[in-house]
């Protein structure tokens, strides 16, 4: 159920009766889902299509950025409060009203919900590192970066931030998807934060390092929960709901597909539409 507080303060005026007791305005709407203009599920069927058929010019597949992309879903403010409540921080786990564990919040759960298997080590980043490696952002290295993602009319003739519309096709799809899983507010600016995760790709290679970006998830998903009485701030609302529907897929009404047609496990976003926005 929503929160509702009361103004108190103490007027220079006689008081208001009315006033002292106008309510203030829901803060619900701070509990969103991240926010892309992007078909969440066409763009992943698209590049994962683009690899498997040798298309994938940047390697951008490869670089696992693409299983964090979740769709878009429909927000139950009412869902993350209770999720919040029954938050055990030193387990990481959120529980059911009784004790047992509904899932976790961890990498580990975050990465077997989206059936990603780690080959190889990951890079783990903060927003303080990202913030660090950008003020080190070499201006040869911008303009290796503006050369390969931007437009040939629409080259910068100084320091960053850099239009996203004078990004081309794959610039602009690298931003709306580093912005989009790092929660970053989408701007039609585009600043050297974001310029720093395209340093790991470059045409016709593999790329340079892949970022850990379930532990990123998953701190920012436990700190926004930890918080939320008294912050109100929730963004990860498609990561909460996937792991309900991967973790407690029993508990479900409606029909969950998890096999394809090859009897093979399906991406968990293809299990059901029940929470997709429409």
């Amino acid at each position: 159920m929503a929160t509702q507080a009361t103004l108190n303060f103490t007027p220079m005026n006689p008081p208001n009766k009315e006033l002292e007791s106008m309510p203030l305005a829901d803060r619900d709407y701070l509990i969103q889902d991240l926010v892309g203009d992007r078909n969440h599920l066409q763009t992943f069927c698209q590049l994962r299509n683009s690899f498997l058929n040798n298309c994938d010019m940047y390697g951008i597949w490869e670089s696992n950025l693409p299983h964090y992309f979740l769709p878009s879903v429909n927000i139950f403010p009412e869902i993350i409060h209770l999720c919040a409540k029954n938050y055990e921080p030193n387990q990481r786990a959120v529980k059911s009203p009784s004790g047992s564990i509904l899932f976790h919040i961890t990498p580990d759960s975050i990465n077997k919900m989206l059936n990603f298997k780690q080959t190889q080590l990951l890079f783990p980043f903060s927003m303080k590192h990202l913030l660090d490696e950008a003020s080190r952002l070499s201006s040869s290295k911008i303009a290796t970066i503006s050369k390969t993602f931007m437009r040939a009319d629409y080259q910068p003739t100084g320091p960053p931030p850099f239009f996203y519309v004078h990004f081309n096709e794959v610039g602009k799809l690298l931003v709306d998807m580093i912005s989009y899983v790092l929660d970053f507010k989408k701007s039609e600016h585009v600043d050297e934060t974001v310029l720093v995760l395209f340093s790991a790709y470059s045409l016709g290679q593999p790329p340079a390092i892949k970022d850990n970006y379930a532990k990123f998830i998953a701190n920012k998903i436990h700190d926004q929960l930890i918080k939320l009485d008294r912050e109100g701030v929730f963004k990860y609302s498609s990561y909460i709901y996937h792991l309900f529907m991967y973790y407690q897929s029993e508990s479900f009404q409606c029909t969950i597909k998890r096999l394809d047609s090859k009897g093979e496990r399906r991406f968990v976003v293809f299990w059901s539409s029940v929470f997709h926005q429409i």
